[in-house]
């Protein structure tokens, strides 16, 4: 008696999971990489066109209930003045998570170095590093309307310091 009781529990157990299975692998999270290199001349930043090279691969994990975590893997962007050869580079690391708040907007997270950079003999220029965490527009996750939390160095604007490291 002992031994149906105990083979109809565990058909009960099997059938449960088997029955859960389905559940459970659609809740699994979707991985995704995009490898680039690319370089174009850009207007309206500075005072004169400047050349943006990027290349290095974002790597974007989206969870059933909406979160989605971009990591930046080993990339680089460099800025060019063409006319005198000068240069500026970052290297981004860090997760950049965006988490939905059901009403429309989004809470970003943004730990590690977004951007730095430094010219030779004058320094940090510009740097968006630390943790930033704040609420914008699910349509325009990038632009923040309230800064929940701000630590390290997060320098307002980018341009026109780099201009100026350029010049």
């Amino acid at each position: 008696m002992r031994n149906k009781a105990f083979v109809f529990s565990a058909i009960i157990v099997v059938g449960a999971l088997l029955a859960l299975a389905p559940t459970a692998a659609a809740d699994q999270p979707v991985r995704s990489e995009q490898h680039f290199d690319r370089t174009r001349t850009a207007t309206g930043f500075c005072p004169f066109p400047i050349v943006i090279h990027s290349e290095g691969t974002f790597t974007e994990t989206v969870f059933s209930n909406g979160k989605d975590v971009t990591h930046a893997v080993a990339v680089k962007i460099t800025y060019t003045n063409p006319t005198n050869g000068r240069s500026v580079s970052t290297v981004l690391a860090g997760p950049f998570i965006v988490e939905p708040n059901g009403d429309g907007t989004v809470t970003v997270t943004i730990h590690g170095n977004d951007a730095h950079e430094t010219v030779p003999g004058e320094g940090t220029i510009y740097a968006s590093v630390g943790t930033l965490v704040y609420i914008a527009d699910a349509a325009a996750p990038e632009v923040p309307l309230t800064i929940l939390k701000s630590t390290g160095q997060q320098d307002p604007a980018q341009f026109p310091v780099t201009c100026e490291g350029l010049a």
